[in-house]
């Protein structure tokens, strides 16, 4: 080691601080003597020392105390720990909480020389494993951020394709258009209300923006009909959320969200379809989601009715809470402050009408 080495020495006893530091300078080290621990904590936080050298019983002070500290304030720090053979268990202790080594008094130039040496050197082995580490840590944080801004894109990728899925039905079926946008919005605030959070919005929001994508699968004569439907055409209509589940069901990606898709007409009282489910058989994100599907319903203009206002809306939900609807998911829609339904609800409007659209917007069917 050069001269570039700094050591610290901390011993009561002026005549073995004299000696330590004439016996380090001689085989090339820098070195600070101190009586005490409290002016060596002085030094260490004005000065860089690669080791401190201490006696293991100090006048007044404790050496474990110190080491504690130096643990805190300097943990590269390297420490050696010097100590007469009575002391030993005292030494060992030191060792145990974070001390390098210990070296006996009186001791020699050159048994003090090994131990300082190979204390420096573990001291380097030590630093060049944690740069090492700190090295791994940021290549494997670089390339985890690389994975999540890949992760990212191909779910943006995912969703322009589903959204774009959905506007081929919104031309198609111009009188709906806006309502499956409106769905994702309402279903996000209502999944929210009920303790929904993260990752777990996600097949919520999907599933109410594909509801109603097995309409695809109904002929123009039927889903474009201007009137009610017969019972008939009706019987092909309900269909159309086994044609959803049928079409996406082999997307592994989409599976979360495959439950809104098939369950979202079915029923709390069990006459639902397309399997008459009842209750809590019917999965979570098909509840929340009838909710939002009959709301935006009944607050749209259709061809053959006008569409009702909020409170009117709100009168519907609670009348049929526990027989149609979920009741506790009807409560939770309730909560939601009416200005951020109808901002939802307002901006659909100028999204369509910027396109060119009928404002004419909601789901009979």
């Amino acid at each position: 080691m050069s001269a570039e080495t700094h050591i610290l020495a901390i011993d009561s006893e002026q005549k073995t601080r004299s000696l330590t530091k004439r016996y380090l300078k001689s085989v090339g080290y820098f070195c600070d003597t101190v009586a005490s621990a409290s002016q060596a904590l002085d030094l260490l936080g004005e000065n860089n020392y690669d080791l401190v050298l201490t006696d293991v019983k100090m006048t007044h002070e404790n050496s474990i105390s110190l080491l504690n500290e130096l643990g805190k304030s300097h943990p590269n720090l390297a420490v050696i720990i010097m100590t007469s053979a009575k002391d030993t268990d005292l030494a060992m202790e030191c060792l145990e909480i974070g001390a390098y080594d210990y070296v006996f008094k009186p001791f020699k130039k050159d048994a003090l020389n090994i131990v300082v040496q190979r204390a420096l050197n573990r001291r380097h082995l030590l630093s060049e494993r944690r740069a090492y580490r700190l090295e791994l840590e940021k290549k494997v944080h670089a390339r985890t951020m690389e994975v999540v801004r890949a992760y990212h894109e191909i779910e943006n990728t995912y969703q322009q394709t589903l959204e774009a899925l959905v506007s081929a039905l919104d031309f198609r079926e111009q009188s709906t258009a806006g309502h499956s946008k409106r769905a994702v919005d309402y279903s996000r605030l209502l999944a929210i209300e009920l303790g929904f959070r993260g990752d777990r919005l996600v097949p919520i929001t999907r599933g109410a923006l594909l509801h109603d994508v097995g309409k695809i699968g109904i002929s123009d004569s039927i889903l474009l009909k201007p009137g009610q439907l017969t019972k008939r055409e009706w019987k092909v209509m309900k269909m159309h959320p086994i044609y959803g589940y049928q079409m996406l069901k082999d997307i592994r990606f989409l599976q979360p969200s495959l439950d809104i898709i098939l369950h979202h007409h079915e029923r709390y009282d069990g006459n639902g379809y397309p399997n008459g489910l009842a209750k809590l058989e019917i999965p979570i994100g098909a509840r929340i989601f009838a909710v939002i599907d009959a709301f935006d319903a009944i607050t749209s203009h259709r061809v053959y009715r006008a569409a009702k206002d909020f409170e009117k809306a709100y009168d519907i939900l609670k009348e049929n809470a526990g027989t149609q609807f979920d009741p506790h998911a009807v409560d939770a829609f309730l909560q939601i402050p009416k200005e951020r339904l109808q901002k939802i609800f307002q901006n659909s409007l100028i999204h369509d009408d910027k396109k060119g659209e009928s404002p004419e917007v909601g789901s009979a069917k």
